[in-house]
């Protein structure tokens, strides 16, 4: 069975000219090759451009106006991820949220954390209860 951080889906910015470039990649390296993704200019409902991730895992795009852009890519299975890009007047995009994501040991940190504070809140709520019924 496959590790579930095979499911996220990673990407940073490439540095360019003019044209920016993302590349995608999964956490065990990995790349979406040939899946499907949108670029959607600032403040438009229909995608400036669509396509598939080429065979380096990269989407490329040329930018006509400043502001943040948005390339989504999404796998076959029906997962993926947003990369927003900030595009200023000179055409260069910089990153406008980490997207590297956690590492693997971060995400079962955070994991055995969300469990315990369940198991937590639980066990202080049956302890009220308790004290409750036997008062």
């Amino acid at each position: 069975m496959p590790p579930v951080a095979g499911h996220a889906l990673l990407h940073r910015v490439l540095e360019g000219d003019s044209v920016v470039r993302i590349q995608f990649r999964f956490p065990d390296g990995d790349r979406p090759l040939f899946e499907s993704y949108r670029v959607m200019a600032p403040d438009d409902d229909q995608p400036f451009q669509t396509g598939r991730v080429n065979a380096l895992g990269e989407v490329s795009f040329l930018p006509h106006r400043p502001g943040i852009w948005r390339v989504t890519v999404t796998t076959e299975d029906g997962h993926g991820t947003e990369a927003r890009v900030r595009v200023d007047t000179e055409g260069l995009g910089t990153e406008t949220q980490g997207s590297e994501g956690l590492s693997r040991w971060e995400r079962v940190a955070s994991g055995v954390g969300y469990v315990l504070g369940v198991f937590g809140i639980l066990a202080l709520w049956r302890g009220g209860r308790a004290r409750r019924t036997s008062a």
